[in-house]
């Protein structure tokens, strides 16, 4: 897929006017699926140190 450029905007706004929304709700997704997995990866940290 090419990046779309400056002209490419221009000529069918349409077709972007909900870009920067999709980028946000998607690094959102991406922040909560990290969050979780590094909270997984701390308990077994600490339950494998506990003993």
């Amino acid at each position: 897929m090419q990046k779309p450029n400056r002209s490419d905007i221009a000529a069918f706004p349409e077709l972007f006017t909900g870009l920067d929304e999709f980028v946000a709700e998607q690094a959102s997704r991406w922040l909560k699926g990290s969050s979780v997995v590094l909270l997984i990866a701390l308990a077994l940290s600490a339950a494998s140190c506990s003993g």
